[in-house]
């Protein structure tokens, strides 16, 4: 079996350590550099993609039946893009949701909608890629 993870994490360190380095001062050294970096970054995205969308799918299936919305849509497969389908499908429902509670006046419909706005805010922090770090060349 690969680790797709561990693999763009060898390029990327390759590539800024050794490869960029080697061309520094010329268009190709930033070029590898940066694209080294995006092989980490990518490979990390890669490494934690089931996890958050395994997370991100429970959290909207809960907030969603908490607005009484019936939740049909299932998963295929573990597969990254069957749970991206799905998530997709929830995020959604979820947003038609928001969208009709959030000028609701009732503590209830305030309460879910702060929720749900709260969800996709974290939802955002949690796909920004960190920085990776390198070893001194």
């Amino acid at each position: 079996m690969s680790d797709i993870g561990l693999i763009l994490q060898s390029i990327g360190t390759t590539l800024v350590t050794k490869v960029a380095p080697a061309l520094e001062g010329r268009y190709e050294g930033g070029n590898a550099g940066i694209s080294g970096m995006l092989a980490v970054m990518a490979g990390e995205a890669w490494d934690s993609a089931a996890d958050r969308l395994s997370r991100e799918i429970e959290t909207m299936r809960a907030l969603l039946m908490a607005g009484g919305v019936e939740i049909t849509t299932q998963a295929d497969s573990l597969k990254l893009t069957d749970l991206q389908a799905v998530r997709n499908a929830l995020a959604d429902e979820l947003i038609t949701l928001q969208a009709r509670i959030e000028t609701e006046t009732d503590e209830a419909s305030k309460a879910l909608n702060a929720q749900i706005w709260g969800f996709f805010i974290a939802g955002a922090a949690e796909r920004m890629p960190s920085l990776p770090e390198f070893p001194e060349t």
